[in-house]
């Protein structure tokens, strides 16, 4: 299939609006500049900017052999995504997006507010009738899962999204970091500095996944 050309000249005042919209339609396409072709070319005979795919006119128009001229007429988006047959991006799906934060947050409240650490909670908890949660055997499989849930986020955006892995890299330190503080004794003041370090640390690298992950779709929006 023969690729799609931008024809334009120097000095065109709608030519960089028309590659603009090529660009954001994510079309591929070649850049032809009028002023570099021979007179006898029979792309001097478009008027500019003029997008060809093949021999067929996007939009522009034939103006004759060595003549050219404006083009004054740019459709816009949507139109010329109609005319090119380009199908809109697909929104994306929640689910799987929100997985790094969900965990973190769960991770950074089962241990950050330990009912079995602060009894004011587990009184609430127990006032409620959720008093089965004031227990180690459910609290460590509890934030076992919550870590689970974020490090499979932090991997699938590595995997499938934004392509950087230092996000879940550092999400397994915070992991980590935040079961030894509440499972392995080091020293009071020691383990309660790790908990809260690893509780920011594991918040702060789902956001930064998130932001990451804003930026890539920002990149190929459609305004």
């Amino acid at each position: 299939m023969a690729a799609m050309k931008l024809l334009y000249f120097e000095g065109c005042p709608n030519a960089e609006k028309a590659r603009s919209l090529l660009k954001k339609l994510g079309v591929k396409f070649e850049e032809v500049r009028q002023d570099d072709l021979a007179s006898t070319d029979p792309l001097k005979g478009y008027a500019s900017p003029t997008v060809l795919d093949g021999e067929k006119i996007i939009f522009g128009s034939k103006t004759g052999e060595g003549s050219g001229g404006c083009s004054l007429d740019i459709p816009s988006v949507d139109e010329l995504r109609t005319r090119l047959s380009v199908r809109p991006p697909a929104l994306k799906k929640p689910g799987k997006m929100f997985f790094s934060l969900i965990g973190s947050l769960g991770s950074a409240i089962t241990v950050g507010l330990c009912p079995v650490c602060i009894p004011a909670i587990g009184a609430f908890l127990s006032a409620i009738g959720m008093g089965f949660l004031v227990k180690e055997s459910v609290l460590q499989p509890l934030l076992v899962v919550f870590l689970v849930v974020t490090l499979f986020g932090l991997f699938w955006s590595y995997l499938k999204e934004h392509k950087r892995i230092a996000p879940f890299l550092l999400g397994i330190v915070m992991a980590i970091g935040l079961y030894v503080s509440r499972y392995v004794y080091i020293g009071a003041t020691a383990n309660s500095a790790l908990m809260y370090a690893s509780i920011a640390g594991i918040v702060g690298v789902s956001f930064w996944n998130m932001r990451l992950k804003k930026k890539l779709g920002c990149a190929s929006c459609i305004e």
